[in-house]
């Protein structure tokens, strides 16, 4: 090998390891990078879960907060002798939901779980804001508009179990007017009759006594509606007796609000308010909304 030979042969070697200590490096960037980008897209995750959780235990202790101001307001005031059945309801659903919390607490739960749990404490809280109003001890400030009271709501819920209770809600939602003197009594006649449809679509009384045929039945052998209410929750993989409890007595609460309402017990036809309607909206609202949490799977 010549001199000039070598030396080509160096430079080669030379430009070769250079070669891939560059493609060495390169790599080494990549990689850096990689786990970097990835370490990023994690704490960008982990700051978007917190950031949410913190949205909703904020929520969760506000709506006990509200339903603990509720109930101070309620037991501030002497009882009335209208809606006494629906009073003693609102009671009863109060206690179940704080016993509900109480025997769930310091469990690990599952999501849909704790779920219904925290949708429990909102509908609590209406329903006693609901007889403050009924009172006269309700929130002007808050008021919608007549048109605003009457407006569509619930869409997305009702629509997955059909249109037809699409169209009886806005039909219920229509009735709602000061000026109507049954406006209670019809709105509460077509919201029950949805509330009723939600479960019985989802819970039919051959698909209930197919599942347990052992499950409580009426006098006249049909499933109960805690027979479908625990049909409802074990589908979804709910196994918990506390919530079979609190789910029936918020169901008794808002169809014993439906009884008081049709049978005339009241003594306040013809002279709601907006404040008093509004309230009665916004009970049965999440009701529907608590029912297509219990429904969804």
């Amino acid at each position: 090998m010549t001199p000039a030979q070598a030396q080509a042969a160096v430079r080669r070697m030379q430009q070769q390891q250079k070669q891939a200590i560059d493609k060495y490096n390169r790599a080494v960037r990549q990689h850096n990078s990689a786990v970097k980008k990835a370490v990023s897209d994690y704490n960008r995750e982990v700051r978007a879960y917190n950031a949410k959780a913190r949205a909703h235990n904020a929520k969760v202790e506000n709506q006990r907060r509200r339903l603990e101001q509720e109930v101070r307001r309620l037991n501030s005031r002497p009882a009335t002798r209208a809606f006494v059945t629906y009073r003693s309801s609102v009671t009863t659903l109060t206690r179940t939901y704080t016993a509900t919390e109480e025997r769930l607490a310091g469990r690990s739960v599952a999501p849909a779980v704790r779920e219904l749990v925290d949708r429990g404490s909102e509908e609590a809280a209406n329903s006693v804001y609901l007889l403050n109003a009924m009172d006269g001890d309700g929130a002007p400030e808050d008021d919608p508009t007549e048109e605003e009271l009457r407006g569509p709501s619930m869409q997305a819920e009702l629509a997955a179990f059909g249109q037809d209770l699409v169209d009886r809600w806005t039909g219920a939602l229509f009735s709602l007017s000061p000026r109507n003197p049954d406006a209670a009594r019809h709105f509460c006649t077509s919201a029950r009759e949805v509330l009723i449809a939600m479960i019985d679509q989802e819970a039919p009384d051959a698909g209930v006594a197919a599942a347990d045929p052992a499950c409580d039945k009426t006098d006249k052998g049909a499933p109960t509606r805690r027979a479908k209410v625990k049909y409802l929750l074990q589908r979804k993989g709910i196994d918990e007796e506390a919530l079979e409890d609190l789910v029936e007595e918020d169901m008794d609460n808002v169809l014993t609000l439906f009884r008081d309402f049709n049978g005339g017990t009241h003594g306040h036809a013809g002279r709601f308010t907006i404040t008093q309607l509004n309230a009665l909206r916004i009970r049965v609202e999440s009701a529907i909304g608590f029912i297509h949490a219990l429904c969804s799977v």
